[in-house]
């Protein structure tokens, strides 16, 4: 947390970082959360990770 913080210091209000999670594990492509391009498959981590999706955003 201190870490978001003192990086977002110099940031405007509207740029700071608010919420944060720490993934369980890594996004990699053998779990196929990621394409061999290393591009986030945002339909299949947001599958996976509904519920940490859902408490960034009560």
């Amino acid at each position: 947390m201190k870490i978001v913080e003192s990086v977002s210091a110099g940031l405007a209000r509207f740029e700071q970082v608010k919420r944060f999670a720490l993934l369980p594990a890594a996004l990699t492509v053998e779990d196929g959360t990621l394409t061999p391009t290393l591009k986030v498959k945002r339909h299949v981590v947001e599958q996976r990770l509904s519920h940490v999706l859902d408490r960034l955003y009560r």
